[in-house]
């Protein structure tokens, strides 16, 4: 026969039963049950009181806080905030404390972020994002048209047949003309190659593109941040510039414009995605002919801007000098050379690269100007380029002798 079982609860009733008959000592009870006689005088008494309920275990959270903030407090706060939504609490502090000079021992910062938090009136801030490797970088300011491109794509909403809006626009960063506002089928890198490629033919070529760090413009786990779509940039000649993580505000003329098909065009449209494209370029023809831009003097976009002399005539891969060795990197991402197998990345796959002796031990590689790292010839290891990324003329890349 299995051994029964007794609960917390059983023991306290049948104690107290026990206690309430007298036939027993008080004391030698307690000590049977193995609690104090203060305990046992407790419980008898909130059995008395309350019955089997009062023999249930009270909550430990204590009745008040002395330091807890009072209502009246609480509701100066949130006028507060709701006079300055975008305010957050050090703001809030700093105006209580100018309204309220003798209530100012009565609220802290942190005090505030959680009365804000608890009121639904913040918005918790998501997890920062993981820190890109490292990055190519051309901080420079645009001096003519088709000097810097900016791309990016904008925030996406639903249209009313509940179908997913996220437009690419590309922009002259000098000009401010819109080059394009485009819905495309699909984000990824062979819809937005074969996008830039119509503009290529349209516009010619730029020196320099701009982007975020985000797919399919860059990758945090390629090689200097680099995907199959940048690097067919850098194949056509094209410079690369990618803005610091979390940092819009690098390339804001195109975030200022972003603003503003959002507060123009975004969920105004009553109609599917073909209608929302014809709005977009719609739009885009007003805002390069008519709309007159305080940083050109006044004048539109299209007054200013003029396609590149540099045209597009179709996929090109870098050209070496002579004395550079000169490998293809396959569809895995490898290159040969001494016959042993070294990893390039895979966005380099169908590209060739050149190798340039630097020591006896040491290889530099090459895709165009762009130094991507090094070769070890003690374990033919490839190692990234860790310096800031930089680029050489082909005088440069010519090899020591």
């Amino acid at each position: 026969m299995p051994w029964r079982e007794v609960t917390k609860m059983e023991e306290k009733r049948t104690f107290v039963f026990r206690a309430l008959e007298g036939v027993e000592s008080f004391t030698e009870l307690c000590r049977e049950f193995g609690i104090s006689t203060k305990t046992g005088y407790k419980w008898k008494a909130r059995f008395l009181e309350k019955g089997l309920a009062g023999l249930s275990e009270l909550s430990r959270k204590p009745a008040g806080n002395p330091n807890s903030t009072d209502e009246k407090t609480i509701c100066d706060i949130i006028r507060i905030k709701n006079t300055r939504p975008r305010w957050g609490a050090k703001k809030i502090y700093a105006i209580f404390c100018r309204l309220y000079p003798g209530r100012r021992d009565d609220i802290s910062v942190p005090t505030i972020d959680r009365i804000l938090a608890r009121s639904g009136l913040t918005k918790p801030r998501g997890k920062k994002r993981r820190r890109t490797g490292q990055r190519l970088v051309l901080r420079e300011k645009a001096m003519q048209p088709n000097h810097i491109w900016t791309v990016d794509f904008k925030g996406w909403w639903y249209t009313a047949h509940a179908e997913k809006c996220e437009p690419l626009t590309v922009r002259d960063e000098y000009s401010k003309f819109i080059l394009s506002i485009q819905i495309l089928e699909k984000g990824n890198i062979s819809s937005v190659k074969q996008h830039f490629a119509k503009l290529f033919r349209r516009y010619g070529l730029p020196e320099i593109i701009r982007s975020d760090n985000g797919t399919p413009f860059a990758s945090s786990w390629g090689l200097l941040g680099l995907t199959k779509l940048s690097v067919w940039w850098l194949s056509l000649g094209i410079s690369l510039d990618r803005i610091d993580p979390g940092k819009p505000a690098q390339n804001g003329g195109h975030e200022r414009m972003h603003r503003d098909i959002r507060t123009e065009l975004q969920g105004r449209i009553q109609g599917d995605l073909k209608l929302h494209q014809i709005s977009f370029d719609q739009w885009r023809q007003d805002f390069n002919n008519e709309r007159p831009h305080q940083a050109l003097d006044m004048k539109t976009p299209s007054e200013v801007y003029f396609p590149s002399e540099n045209q597009y005539t179709g996929d090109t891969v870098p050209a070496y000098p002579e004395d550079c060795i000169v490998r293809m990197v396959n569809d895995r991402g490898y290159t040969n050379y001494k016959q042993h197998r070294i990893f390039i990345g895979n966005s380099f796959n169908g590209y060739p690269i050149a190798l340039r002796f630097i020591t006896d031990m040491q290889i530099e590689v090459y895709f165009g100007s762009l130094l991507l790292g090094y070769i070890d010839r003690n374990n033919y290891l490839f190692t990234p380029n860790q310096e800031e990324a930089t680029e050489k003329s082909e005088a440069e890349l010519l090899p020591m002798s």
